[in-house]
C-alpha cells in the first residue's frame, strides 16, 4: 500500500522587533489537519524558533519527515500584502540576531548556487488567496533574515528528493483571525494538489 502524501507546514514564533507572531497561531490551530486527514493527507504542523541555529538540524528533520510539500509561513511586519515568495538567496544579513542573539554566516551554504527558486504552484497559490478577498502578490526577495534561509535550505532538500516541494509565504502584521482565511485557502490548495496525485 503506498504510502499517504505527507504536508509539512511550519510557522514561527517570536523575534527582535515582533514580539508577536500571527503565523504561530495560525500554525498551532488543527481544523486543516482535520481536512487533510479527511483528503488522505499527513498534515504536520510546527512551529520554529527563530534561530539560525535551526539551520543546522534542518536537513536532519527533514529527512525524518519526509514531506512531499513544505509550506513555509512566516511574519514580514512591514509588508502590505500577503507575499508568495519565488526565490530563495544564498545569503544572510550577518548583523541581525535571530531570537537568541545569535548571528547568521553571510553565505548560507558555500557550496550552493547564489538563487534557488519556489517549486510550489505559485500562480494556483496566488489564486487561492485571490478568492478570499485578501490582497496577495508574489515576491522575488524573501529578505535576508531567517525566512530566506530556511527556505533556502528546504529547496535544497528538495533538490536531492525529486518530487518534493517548498515555498514560503510572508504575510503582514495582521492579526491570525484576518490572516486565517488566505492561511487556510494556501493550505486547502496543496492537500487537494497532494491528494490528487496520491489518487
Amino acid at each position: 500500500m503506498a504510502s499517504r502524501p505527507r504536508l509539512l507546514i511550519t510557522g514561527f514564533g517570536a523575534f527582535p522587533g515582533a514580539p508577536e507572531n500571527p503565523t504561530q497561531t495560525l500554525v498551532n490551530e488543527d481544523r486543516m489537519e482535520r481536512v487533510a486527514r479527511l483528503k488522505g493527507v499527513d498534515l504536520i504542523a510546527q512551529v520554529l524558533p527563530v534561530e539560525y541555529a535551526l539551520l543546522g538540524v534542518w536537513r536532519d528533520a527533514l529527512d525524518i519527515v519526509r514531506p512531499d510539500a513544505i509550506l513555509h509561513f512566516g511574519l514580514a511586519s512591514r509588508s502590505q500584502t500577503i507575499r508568495i515568495e519565488t526565490k530563495a538567496h544564498n545569503n544572510a544579513a550577518p548583523y541581525r540576531c535571530d531570537a537568541a542573539g545569535g548571528l547568521p554566516h553571510r553565505i548560507i551554504d558555500p557550496e550552493g548556487p547564489a538563487i534557488r527558486r519556489v517549486n510550489l504552484p505559485v500562480d494556483d497559490l496566488v489564486q487561492a488567496v485571490q478568492s478570499t478577498g485578501l490582497f496577495v502578490r508574489c515576491s522575488v526577495d524573501a529578505g535576508d533574515y531567517l525566512c530566506n534561509a530556511i527556505l533556502y535550505a528546504s529547496l535544497q532538500w528538495c533538490a536531492d528528493n525529486r518530487g518534493a516541494m517548498a515555498g514560503f509565504i510572508h504575510v503582514p502584521g495582521e492579526s491570525a483571525e484576518i490572516l486565517r482565511p488566505a492561511y487556510e485557502a494556501i493550505v486547502a490548495e496543496m492537500i487537494m494538489r497532494l491528494s490528487r496525485s496520491a489518487a
